[in-house]
């Protein structure tokens, strides 16, 4: 499970005051350091079954690998967010570029995905492209991924901006975890986002 609390930001010198702030670096594990481009492209069929079933696909290259996702279940409130999560790497040109439900044939929630898109073909839905900044925290009772993004998503001829600033649990207590979002956001005056990056291309 995927489990993340997500921060808007207006201002971008907010994202580099958090990632030079000495009370986090104190955190930060030496060598975690990350600047990744990420280009995504969401599938679904026409009639959009997967979002109407809470389920988002993704082929994402990030850095220089192509990572297959799927998301689905779950929800957001104040921030937080929980959703059952699959990632696989591929490597295969055409699935790259024409994905096929079968790259996930190896999970539990293959049947459902197949009962939901009847056998129809994915096509492409929306588009994201943004860089992301990220460093690794551990604060001895969770290990999570601090990491700032900040691109634009594109649908249907329209674009919406992406800077955003995340925490990502690893591993470890999930209360410490909040804690420490909850001290990050209110040092900084975060502003919670409960929509993912997925959601408001769909509001395009």
């Amino acid at each position: 499970m995927e489990i993340e609390l997500k921060y808007l930001v207006d201002d971008r010198e907010i994202a580099r005051q958090i990632f030079e702030d000495e009370e986090i670096l104190k955190l930060k594990n030496e060598g975690s350091d990350n600047l990744i481009p990420m280009h995504a492209i969401y599938f679904d069929t026409k009639d959009e079954a997967l979002a109407e079933n809470l389920m988002a696909m993704r082929i994402r290259l990030e850095g220089k690998v192509y990572v297959a996702t799927l998301k689905w279940s779950g929800g957001s409130e104040n921030g937080l967010h929980k959703r059952e999560e699959i990632n696989v790497k591929v490597s295969d040109e055409k699935l790259i570029s024409n994905p096929e439900i079968d790259i996930f044939s190896r999970w539990g929630i293959f049947d459902e995905l197949k009962a939901v898109t009847k056998g129809q073909k994915l096509v492409p839905i929306m588009e994201m492209r943004f860089n992301r900044r990220e460093f690794r925290l551990d604060t001895g009772k969770s290990v999570s991924i601090l990491s700032y993004d900040l691109g634009e998503i594109r649908a249907k001829g329209r674009t919406t901006p992406v800077s955003e600033v995340e925490l990502e649990l690893f591993h470890g207590d999930e209360k410490d975890f909040r804690e420490l979002g909850r001290k990050i956001s209110a040092k900084y005056l975060l502003k919670p986002e409960d929509l993912s990056k997925f959601q408001r291309g769909r509001l395009l």
